[in-house]
């Protein structure tokens, strides 16, 4: 990197060396008109999006889920899932309810097949009942018709399949099952052995039928050949017995929502990009490569260290190539706003803390700590990024020197403020990308942060003279 003439190199946060860049070509990159620099995300977008229960799924695509099963025997529990899930935000396609589309144009079974198009997640749930027929000739009925239409679309990767089969009916299948093996050996006419295995009863109406469409949905005969190397392994044969609501809802909260409700979804969703935009204007960027500010500003701290005994110094002696590097660095955040907008609307939900059942209250987690780290961190960049502080870039420019010296006088006070702007450009940069790691499953590990304060030995001062928790505990219980 040239400042003037002056030759300087960059490092990344890895020690690689950043390719030199012209000071003049990064000033007159910020001195360009505001409405030519990269635009941040659209807060207004992302504020309405969080501040309101219902916004975010309007301004997203809401999960959809078609609900396919025989009504009469699953009238109570159907309703009590679409309840459920609307509750959670999301659509849901039920066809006896009023807010299911009915085209005149089509017969109610081709509605059904049509709905299921648009659906993200298809939910079966097989009974002791067949429903009304499909096609009564070839003995498929609407609901395993449904199935077929939308196991077709879970091959082309458009919908997932959740399927669930009653306790009662996968026992009877089971049940029946032995029982076929053993009338296999039995003295009896065909007529008779069939009449036995496939009599009807409370848990299975028509239990041939039943049998075969588990089967299907389990894709036994293609698991068959696959296994004989005939044929691919089939997907979405996951089959769940169940015995009531909850057992579908602990389902659903594993496979679908990971247990975090839809609006936390929503959140972390929007948080995620809001962090991403922050990395995205902390970072730097030269021939291509991303480069982090971190080991730029450590290295100033190491060899020009603002000591307790040094801050009262009316000025500190920097050297000419450090100071060079260091306001290169600067000059990049000129006019720069980090704006957060979901962070605070995060942080006022328990999307990030854990219930604690001694207590029975919520608990900070680690996340949230680093979380409201990250706010403060804003906060005190968005305060201490002034013209003031970054007047001394210019003082102490090239262009100002009379003379080629090896080192610079810099008044203490003026350095401080400097310094105290890029250690919180810092730490908001490792704490967004410590936070976006753990978005993206990642174990959290909160980064390794600048102190509060530029001068070195003061940190331990101020920890000594803030409050703790026991002491704030402590006071609260003695004013009583």
């Amino acid at each position: 990197m040239t400042i003037h003439g002056v030759v300087l190199t960059l490092h990344s946060a890895l020690g690689n060396e950043m390719p030199e860049v012209s000071f003049d070509q990064g000033w007159q990159h910020y001195n360009q008109p505001l409405w030519t620099r990269r635009a941040p995300l659209d807060t207004q977008v992302m504020s309405a999006a969080i501040t309101s229960n219902n916004a975010p799924l309007k301004d997203m695509q809401r999960p959809t889920f078609f609900i396919s099963s025989t009504i009469y025997d699953f009238r109570d529990l159907r309703s009590a899932l679409k309840f459920h899930l609307e509750e959670l935000g999301c659509k849901v396609l039920a066809s006896e309810f009023n807010d299911f589309e009915k085209p005149l144009d089509k017969h109610s079974y081709e509605a059904c097949l049509q709905a299921i198009h648009s659906a993200d997640y298809f939910l079966l749930l097989i009974g002791s009942r067949v429903g009304g027929w499909y096609d009564e000739g070839n003995q498929i009925s609407i609901t395993q018709r449904e199935y077929r239409e939308a196991y077709q679309l879970h091959k082309a990767g458009k919908l997932k399949l959740l399927n669930f089969v009653r306790s009662e009916v996968w026992q009877a299948k089971e049940d029946r099952r032995e029982l076929a093996k053993f009338l296999q050996s039995a003295s009896l006419d065909d007529k008779t052995r069939n009449a036995i295995a496939n009599h009807s009863s409370k848990s299975a109406s028509n239990p041939d039928f039943l049998i075969k469409f588990i089967n299907e949905v389990c894709r036994n005969e293609e698991t068959k050949l696959a296994v004989r190397g005939e044929g691919p392994v089939p997907s979405g044969n996951w089959v769940h017995v169940f015995s009531g609501f909850r057992d579908i809802v602990d389902v659903l909260n594993g496979q679908v929502f990971a247990s975090i409700p839809v609006e936390d979804m929503t959140a972390r969703r929007l948080l995620r990009r809001e962090l991403r935009d922050f990395v995205g204007q902390c970072l730097l960027k030269a021939n291509g490569h991303v480069y982090s500010p971190r080991f730029s500003i450590d290295r100033f701290h190491e060899e020009h260290p603002i000591t307790l005994e040094g801050k009262t110094n009316k000025f500190t002696t920097v050297g000419t190539k450090r100071w060079d590097m260091i306001s290169t660095l600067s000059i990049h955040l000129l006019a720069r706003t980090l704006h957060p907008v979901v962070l605070p609307q995060v942080l006022s939900r328990p999307t990030f803390l854990e219930f604690d059942l001694a207590t029975n209250s919520y608990k900070e987690t680690p996340v949230q700590d680093a979380l409201v780290r990250l706010q403060e961190e804003l906060r005190r960049f968005n305060k201490a990024n002034t013209s003031e502080n970054l007047a001394i870039v210019f003082e102490h420019g090239p262009r100002r020197r009379q003379t080629v010296t090896t080192t610079i006088e810099i008044e203490t006070v003026k350095l401080a403020g400097l310094l105290h702007l890029l250690d919180r450009w810092a730490n908001v940069l490792d704490l967004s990308a410590s936070v976006l790691r753990y978005l993206e499953g990642k174990p959290f590990v909160l980064p390794d942060l600048r102190p509060d304060t530029p001068v070195q030995g003061m940190q331990s001062d101020l920890d000594a003279e803030t409050p703790t928790e026991s002491d704030i505990t402590s006071y609260l219980a003695n004013r009583g």
